[in-house]
């Protein structure tokens, strides 16, 4: 039996890709009349499960656009897994201009995440090595990154603090209190 081409389930398939897009608009459109192109910021994405080509996702995202003032929405929509979105993630969107909570998502206008997972893969592995990402080169970790804290921090060591460092990230930001200016 010849080994399965792991690339094959994440082609683009025509007909289920137009179908999964057709429902998805059944279900979720949102009416775009007045449009505006803006972005979407992703507050918290639901999770991806399992190994569908396509789900459902929850997002909770801020959406700013000329003319438009920065405002709290929420969207649905049937997602590849190619383009499943992260909190922090900035969305390319369509934003209704009478009601800013109307957004379209423009999916096809994303990065494949494994591509994303490649680039900042070699990145990291070039700041290890001491070499200089080429400018606008996606990091994993850094400023802008959401890093999720899970469990006793005040049992990480210095030297574990330090590596984290290096890597963009500092604890003792993420752990005080966020102010709202």
């Amino acid at each position: 039996m010849a080994p399965k081409d792991p690339m094959r389930q994440t082609r683009r398939m025509g007909f289920f890709d137009d179908l999964a897009d057709g429902i998805s608009g059944l279900i979720f459109d949102a009416k775009i009349e007045d449009g505006v192109r803006g972005t979407a910021q992703v507050v918290a994405a639901s999770g991806y499960y399992g190994h569908a080509l396509y789900q459902n996702c929850q997002l909770e995202v801020v959406v700013e656009a000329p003319g438009i003032p920065a405002t709290a929405a929420t969207v649905n929509a049937v997602v590849s897994r190619d383009t499943w979105p992260q909190p922090g993630q900035v969305l390319p969107a369509l934003i209704e201009r009478a009601n800013p909570r109307e957004v379209q998502i423009l999916w096809d206008e994303l990065p494949k995440t494994g591509d994303v997972a490649k680039a900042q893969a070699e990145a990291l592995a070039a700041v290890k090595r001491g070499e200089t990402p080429a400018p606008g080169t996606p990091m994993p970790y850094g400023p802008g990154s959401t890093v999720k804290v899970v469990g006793d921090v005040s049992q990480i060591t210095p030297a574990q603090r330090e590596k984290l460092k290096a890597l963009g990230i500092d604890l003792d930001a993420l752990l005080s209190p966020p102010t709202i200016p």
